[in-house]
């Protein structure tokens, strides 16, 4: 049985190897082939591009990549003529991924579609066109369902995969001896993004404010996990003029966030894990000002951290564009590290959105989704 993947995105690829993973546990024989990462590639998966080929930051920053986005999309629709699969399974990335549905309905193919785009946030009007394209969605939050369920959608809410990532106390003791940080000095996570496009924008003003943290906390830790994604030699290049000591952590989102007593994250899934961590953590993104007032104006929420919008309001502080600066990231970095009252408030209510989420064996219930649904 063949299976085309397509993920776009660092969390894709980790979803996209859960996936093969399950499926590939209860049958025998399953080729998946398509567009992923390196953890798509351990579970044996065939490329035909590495996800860093659909990778983008912004609205309007997107179009000096759209040539080589549709040049990747008419490689894989006729991938869809060539091998035939079984079934098209995509995991979020709409705006690509919808396209390529859309071909391969028109051909015939079963498409799944796993992590639905956030039409609950902006462009809601992808529902007709997911409704008309999409054979089974799986989601991922409770309210999603909802949606889905009233437009008519065949749909599954699975829970979340995050869920299922948990570090124990030994395992995060011999993290913290790896890379010296037994001194019982404060550790402060920053984590930037996982695209080299929000590296290039965040870092720099991140790094400014460590500084600031640091005369006012005294002793500190700064640690920056690194995604796989990344070229860490240019991370080290970005930081290299800073006066402070940051150590780099490559490839252990999970167990920097464990280990620190405070976040700053850039939004995404990244921001999510701290909150099901329960780290007290603040968000910041900034983007290009017109991609901003565009997306604020498509919005159909007040927020975009996913924390707060499961909690339906701001209980982690989001700094976007302007307010996305050095002082107010250190101003911020040190309420986290030093307000007990602000720690234990904003803890108390990451344990309640936690609780919105489900069980865990996410990728188990979606395999069988998907077996169900076409065996």
């Amino acid at each position: 049985m063949k299976i085309m993947m397509i993920a776009g995105e660092v969390s894709g690829d980790v979803h996209g190897a859960g996936l093969i993973r399950c499926l590939a546990r209860n049958n025998d024989n399953l080729d998946f082939y398509g567009i992923g990462g390196l953890k798509m590639l351990r579970e044996n998966f065939r490329p035909y591009y590495m996800l860093d080929t659909l990778q983008t930051h912004g609205l309007v920053e997107v179009i000096s990549h759209l040539p080589r986005l549709y040049k990747t999309l008419w490689r894989m629709r006729n991938a869809l003529d060539e091998e035939r699969p079984d079934v098209l399974i995509l995991i979020d990335y709409p705006g690509f991924n919808l396209k390529l549905a859309a071909y391969a309905k028109e051909k015939g193919i079963p498409v799944i579609f796993f992590n639905s785009p956030q039409i609950w946030a902006w462009r809601k009007g992808r529902l007709k066109t997911i409704k008309r394209v999409i054979d089974k969605m799986i989601v991922l939050f409770p309210f999603e369902e909802r949606i889905y369920q009233q437009a008519g959608v065949d749909v599954s809410w699975v829970g979340h995969p995050l869920l299922d990532q948990k570090i124990d106390e030994k395992d995060n003791r011999a993290f913290l001896e790896q890379y010296g940080l037994l001194d019982d000095l404060p550790i402060l996570a920053i984590a930037p993004g996982s695209r080299p496009s929000e590296i290039r924008k965040h870092l720099p003003t991140l790094l400014k404010s460590l500084p600031l943290i640091q005369e006012e906390v005294g002793e500190i830790n700064f640690i920056i996990p690194v995604a796989e994604s990344l070229d860490i030699n240019e991370v080290k290049e970005i930081i290299e003029p800073v006066n402070v000591k940051v150590t780099l952590i490559r490839e252990q989102f999970l167990e920097t966030i464990q280990a620190c007593d405070a976040a700053v994250v850039a939004s995404g899934t990244a921001s999510l894990q701290t909150g099901l961590a329960l780290k007290p953590f603040a968000i910041v993104y900034q983007v290009s000002q017109i991609t901003f007032w565009i997306a604020r104006y498509l919005a159909n929420t007040r927020f975009i951290g996913l924390v707060n919008i499961l909690a339906g309001k701001e209980i982690v502080p989001e700094l976007l564009q302007n307010d996305f600066n050095s002082k107010k990231v250190a101003e911020t970095g040190i309420r986290l590290l030093q307000d007990k009252d602000y720690r234990e408030n904003m803890i108390s209510e990451l344990e309640k959105t936690r609780s919105m989420l489900g069980d865990q064996g996410a990728y188990e219930k979606a395999a069988r989704c998907i077996e169900n649904k076409f065996s």
